[in-house]
């Protein structure tokens, strides 16, 4: 059955993790047959689609931490006990490769300090962020609001869009002062445009993008190819 971590499962991980640390792992490289490794791997299908599409030599390298061997190109650091202070922040949903159309992942996210005074510091400053994240602060003061309708994307109400528009009025005023003239150009362009720029050939997976009369278009990811 699939197993979802959540937040009470940290601590075990933390737990984990010092024990590992206490233990002085080293890092070892290991050069091994691709043959092997597909042999080792035959459990993990992920672990043998990066062999079979990304390996495309006889041999490759793997790194050895105590009973775990992974395919990995490294450096590390020596052995786990110079991890001086380590935690699990989150957990959340992934793609493999990023592909929407791809397995669904779980990915945990961590983070690691040279000494546990600069952790400790790290974490109050986490504290205090969180009284002033502005999602929540916008919602409590009527400013903004979200909906599943537009993920991601603020609906602003009557005080917020004041805000709002004070500020790009500030904006607006700072840049006449230095100079600069205001253009407003399309934010929808045919992919020849991000074809030129480069987009395309590196980022057109990640663009919103459709046909219009059997030619494709990109929503603009930033402003100046359109600028040009």
């Amino acid at each position: 059955a699939d197993v979802n971590v959540k937040d009470e499962d940290y601590k075990v991980l933390d737990d984990l993790v010092k024990n590992i640390v206490k233990e002085k792992q080293p890092f070892e490289r290991l050069t091994m047959k691709k043959s092997d490794l597909m042999e080792m791997f035959k459990y993990n299908e992920f672990k043998l689609r990066i062999l079979r599409e990304k390996v495309t030599t006889e041999t490759t390298t793997v790194y050895r931490c105590g009973p775990l061997i992974d395919l990995c190109r490294g450096p590390h650091v020596r052995h786990t006990g110079k991890i001086k202070s380590m935690a699990c922040t989150k957990s959340s949903a992934t793609y493999w490769e990023g592909n929407s159309e791809a397995e669904s992942l779980q990915r945990i996210y961590g983070i690691s300090f040279p000494d546990n005074k600069l952790m400790k510091e790290w974490k109050l400053f986490q504290e205090e962020a969180a009284k002033r994240d502005h999602r929540k602060i916008g919602v409590q003061q009527d400013l903004f609001f979200f909906h599943e309708l537009s993920p991601g994307s603020c609906f602003f109400q009557p005080k917020g869009a004041h805000i709002y528009n004070k500020l790009l009025s500030f904006l607006k005023e700072e840049y006449w002062k230095r100079g600069f003239q205001e253009v407003i150009s399309p934010n929808i362009y045919n992919h020849k445009l991000w074809q030129t720029s480069g987009h395309w050939e590196h980022y057109a997976e990640n663009m919103f993008r459709f046909d219009i009369e059997k030619e494709a278009f990109g929503l603009k990811p930033m402003n100046c190819p359109g600028h040009c």
